[in-house]
This record gives C-alpha cells, structure tokens and sequence, in this order.
C-alpha cells in the first residue's frame, strides 16, 4: 500500500469567532494553484458558526482539519496546530488574512532556492486607500530593519516555519500577551535558526484591529512620517509630529507598540548603510 503523499505545507489558522472572514481565506486556499498542502483550523470555541462554516467548505479542502483547543489563546492555539502538522513548512496564517491565488507556488519556489528555517512576507492593505497602503508600506519596512539589524520580528498574520524545527524554537509562548509572534522569531533566532524575508507574493493584511480600536488614523500618521523620515524628507516635530507620552495617555498597549517601533528605527540611526537600502526598497515600492 503507497503512503500518503506529504504535503509541503501545513496551514495552521488559529480561530476565534471568525465566521466572517474565515470562509473568504479559506476560499482563497481551495483555489491556489498548488494544492500540496494541508489546512488545520484550530477553533477555540467559537460562539458564533466558525466551525460550522469551516466545514461547509470541506469538499473544496478535501485535507481541511478541525481542531478545537480547550484554550482560548492564540499562542496555544498555533502550538496545538504546530503539533498536529505533518508538511515541511507550517505557515501560520490570521483567519482574516486573504491570499492571491499563486501565493502558496509563489512561497514554495522561494524556499526552494533560499532555504530557511523560519521566515515572513511582505504584506499589501486590504483597500487601495493611499494611507493604508502606507500602513503596510510601513509595516514592511520595519520587517525589514529588524532582519538587516539582526533583530529579526514579524506578525503573526504569516510566520512559516520548517516543520522539524517547530520544536527548537520552544514554540509560541502563552504568556506572552503583545508581540508573541516578534518574540517566537526571535528566540528560533537566537537558538541558531536561520530567517529570511520574502518581498513577494504578499498576502493581503487586514487592518480590521486597527480599524476597531480606533488606532487606524494615528498609525497612519505615525507611518507617514517614519516613511519620510526614511527617505530624508523634512517633518515638522510641532505640527506634524506630537508624539510624546502624553499622546498615548490611558493606552499603555499602543504606546508600548510604538515604542519597540522607535527602538527599532533608532538602530537604524546607527547603520547608514542599512538605512540607505530601506530607502532603496522604499523607493521600489512608490514606483
């Protein structure tokens, strides 16, 4: 009897209440053009029809699993998913995440010619509104300074990491409440782990978070001006730049965002050579 064929990747999709934007995702998935890979959605008890709405799309993903953590955490939740994957790379995917359909041939073929053992995407908005693309201009920029600054991050929203290798990293770590996914790269990282960052095909990010807890204006403001800081335009500190701590007054969790964003930037102070290739890559991006 021939053993089943083992897919190249495994996706692992944390869920909670997604009945909205998980069936978009998963539709995306039963049309790529390479379908070597496996999907486990691992459900932390949904309220609403998650679930029910997973499984609806099973004929479409004939190698859709299930899985339901008894911890509403999404760090538990990856991990679970992680356990359960039997591809060479998982890639841990955000339900709300929405993918083109070459994307998983598009990844496959550059791990094939770069090898690694962990590694991110670069991200596109989900509208073609100037200030949300300069949002995820932004957001893979700073991707970007961290791996060239050797202090390697990325979103949860696509981490792949080699399968055999899960384990070494110590996995995501539960008790970890902001930057969870920042912080499981980098301890594969500082075990040894090789990273890298692919610039394409992107996934489309969802901004919904942004959107709901009313940061989408600041942080497209706060993108704006580290993008021309990068690229050495002039910024008024007065009128177009007040960010001081009293700017984040009563919302510890965004000023604390913020303020690994600016550490990070500041490394890049010190490193003009690393400075000059975000600008190069920032002047790819607004051509």
């Amino acid at each position: 009897m021939t053993a089943p064929k083992k897919p190249f990747f495994s996706i692992v999709i944390p869920v909670l209440n997604e009945e909205k934007a998980l069936p978009s995702l998963l539709a995306d998935l039963a049309n790529q053009t390479s379908q070597d890979f496996e999907v486990i959605v691992v459900d932390g008890h949904s309220d609403d029809k998650s679930v029910e709405k997973a499984k609806a799309l099973t004929s479409k993903l004939p190698s859709l699993t299930i899985v339901t953590s008894d911890v509403r955490n999404v760090s538990v939740q990856r991990n679970l998913g992680a356990r359960k994957a039997k591809g060479e790379y998982i890639l841990f995917n955000d339900a709300d995440n929405n993918l083109p359909n070459h994307y998983l041939e598009g990844i496959k073929y550059h791990i094939r010619v770069t090898p690694a053992d962990l590694f991110t995407v670069w991200c596109q908005a989900d509208t073609n509104k100037r200030s949300d693309k300069a949002i995820a201009t932004y957001l893979n920029l700073l991707v970007e300074a961290g791996y060239l600054t050797k202090t390697p991050g990325a979103f949860g929203a696509m981490i792949g990491c080699k399968t055999s290798k899960f384990e070494k990293t110590g996995g995501f770590n539960p008790k970890v409440g902001f930057a969870e996914d920042t912080e499981f790269v980098r301890q594969g990282y500082k075990k040894g782990l090789s990273f890298t960052v692919f610039h394409d095909p992107r996934y489309v990010y969802s901004l919904r978070r942004f959107r709901k807890v009313g940061m989408l204006k600041i942080t497209q403001q706060y993108a704006i001006l580290n993008l021309k800081y990068i690229t050495k335009q002039q910024v008024d500190q007065v009128s177009e730049y007040p960010m001081g701590g009293a700017f984040f007054d009563g919302d510890e969790k965004t000023a604390k965002m913020f303020s690994k964003v600016d550490s990070t930037f500041a490394k890049l102070l010190k490193k003009p050579k690393i400075l000059d290739k975000i600008s190069a890559l920032l002047s790819l991006e607004e051509k």
